[in-house]
């Protein structure tokens, strides 16, 4: 029951804070607006978070965290593992592109660097089960994760920039199927399956 209130204490705060950035702009919202949107005591805030910026940071957790359980409903349904990792990349990078909570909030609160993709640990389940079902042919699959990674944040950041655009998604998620070990036509028909 208390780890309950605590938690929703802890979310009236990051939604208070969300909304205030959006109507205002970060630089505009103070430790009291957010406590007094969220209709708590100023020290209540504390007991979350040391400063500011901690709240805006939990806030892209946690819109991360939506997203996470989004694609993870999708890939409940999805038995082929280089059919999940096609589906999870596409995922994320179309988010990066087109999701403008994410955006606008990640870049009004300064953390346009932080990155929108799956999680580290699921991407290298992910290789090891293709691995395990002879899909891919990977010699190091933690260093293949952190490739995937590197790949990832870069298009991330490119599509956020403005230097590549949709049509770039699927080429991205091509090359990392191909790094993968499938086959050029196998890679081409996997990215191009809807989502």
């Amino acid at each position: 029951m208390k780890a309950d209130k605590r938690e929703l204490t802890r979310n009236e705060l990051l939604n208070a804070a969300r909304d205030l950035v959006f109507e205002r702009g970060h630089d505009r919202v103070s430790v009291q607006d957010i406590t007094r949107r969220a209709r708590l005591a100023t020290g209540t805030y504390y007991n979350y978070f040391d400063c500011k910026q901690d709240v805006f940071i939990a806030v892209a957790e946690s819109l991360k965290a939506e997203l996470k359980d989004e694609i993870d409903t999708t890939r409940l349904t999805v038995k082929d593992p280089a059919m999940l990792v096609a589906v999870t990349l596409k995922f994320y990078f179309y988010q990066a592109l087109d999701n403008r909570n994410w955006f606008d909030f990640t870049r009004y609160v300064g953390l346009a660097d932080m990155t929108l993709q799956q999680d580290a640990e699921q991407c290298l389940e992910d290789i090891n089960r293709g691995i395990k079902a002879g899909r891919f042919r990977v010699d190091d699959p933690q260093f293949t994760q952190v490739l995937i990674a590197g790949m990832g944040q870069h298009t991330t950041a490119s599509i956020r920039q403005g230097i590549v655009g949709r049509n770039s998604i699927e080429f991205g998620v091509r090359s990392i199927l191909q790094m993968l070990g499938l086959p050029d036509l196998v890679s081409k028909a996997l990215t191009q399956t809807p989502l």
